[in-house]
């Protein structure tokens, strides 16, 4: 029982360092930062696309059609969070309360990361690694506009939000798994909206071989984990 938890731990390890060193980079050459940017988007697409969202799909017909509410839930609460700040905020407010928004989203969105990462470990090792790929990724590129935090303990507590999910989920053995697929499906919502608004460059923007190289990339992966 314990070792099917060795996994999800040391992916929530592996990201909770990639937010916690994410704050600290900065990436100052315009090219290089596309071309990161442009690959990035190309992982979570595909496998939001080709993997998460079919095996979704399966389980929500299976356990329940409402589950499938959670992906439009978890892209509208986004879009309208981002929506009100941009509304009700003044010019000089606005800078602090996007950053306020996105540590505070960020928080909570890598605890239900974390959850889904033991979730996925309990069914197989291949399908909490390709999970975690796009999440690193995305955690990376979420928190690089970001200023570090003033204070190192904030900060690493911050960081430590995939261990947070994880260990809830270790601890609460029994969570039942309508919940698990509706944090999927709120994932899979979040997701998108994140890559679609914020990671795909729009217009002359980004890097358009990266972006098919990546698509390539993770969809053989993907498609090898079909048959090993």
């Amino acid at each position: 029982m314990i070792d099917q938890y060795y996994l999800p731990v040391l992916l929530g390890i592996i990201i909770s360092f990639a937010s916690y060193y994410s704050r600290k980079l900065s990436i100052k050459h315009k090219g290089y930062s596309r071309k990161i940017v442009s690959f990035s988007a190309g992982v979570s697409i595909t496998y939001v696309l080709l993997e998460l969202f079919p095996n979704f799909t399966e389980a929500a017909i299976s356990l329940s059609r409402f589950i499938y509410i959670s992906i439009p839930l978890g892209f509208i609460i986004h879009h309208i969070i981002e929506k009100e700040i941009y509304k009700h905020n003044s010019k000089v407010e606005l800078v602090r309360m996007l950053s306020l928004e996105e540590t505070v989203f960020s928080f909570v969105y890598h605890i239900i990361i974390g959850i889904i990462l033991v979730t996925f470990a309990r069914g197989s090792a291949t399908e909490a690694i390709l999970f975690s790929i796009p999440m690193i990724s995305y955690t990376f590129l979420s928190n690089l506009p970001a200023n570090p935090h003033p204070l190192k303990a904030k900060a690493i507590f911050l960081s430590s939000a995939t261990l947070i999910g994880t260990a809830i989920a270790i601890i609460w053995r029994n969570i039942p798994i309508e919940v698990e697929f509706s944090l999927i499906g709120i994932a899979i919502g979040v997701l998108l909206y994140t890559v679609i608004r914020h990671h795909i460059p729009f217009g002359k923007k980004g890097h358009i071989g990266y972006f098919t190289l990546s698509f390539i990339l993770y969809t053989l992966l993907i498609v090898a984990s079909w048959y090993f």
